[in-house]
């Protein structure tokens, strides 16, 4: 497996493995997305063919993809689907989980928060009955 983390290297991705989960990151301007989905198609042509010769399989359609950003960089022209070479469509995601945690396209953490955090109210009038 250590030629695959080579093959991302090779497209100036930083690779993490956990068992049979690979991902892939990537920091580029926003000016520059054009260029890392590029890249991006090419490293997964790469690696497909790379699995393919060693007698494994790419699951492209259980690709997940990821925008990680402030607000005002999501509200630009940033696509929202990615078509792989060979035909399969990915719908860019606003959430993802990874390890267990929450991710949201902003860093907000907001919707790791809410499934993790119980948000209890005290509704008591504030007047204490002293004796």
């Amino acid at each position: 497996m250590s030629k695959l983390f080579d093959i991302v290297a090779e497209f100036g991705f930083i690779s993490h493995a956990y068992g049979d989960d690979t991902q892939l990151y990537i920091s580029v301007p926003s000016a520059s997305h054009v260029d890392a989905i590029e890249r991006f198609l090419r490293c997964v042509e790469h690696v497909r063919d790379w699995m393919a010769r060693n007698r494994l399989k790419l699951n492209e359609d259980k690709t997940q993809i990821i925008w990680l950003c402030r607000r005002q960089q999501l509200n630009k022209n940033l696509p929202q689907t990615l078509t792989l070479r060979n035909g399969t469509v990915l719908q860019f995601a606003t959430t993802d989980t990874n390890l267990g945690v929450q991710l949201d396209s902003q860093l907000t953490m907001a919707d790791h928060i809410a499934a993790t955090v119980p948000v209890s109210y005290n509704c008591s009038s504030g007047v204490s009955d002293s004796h």
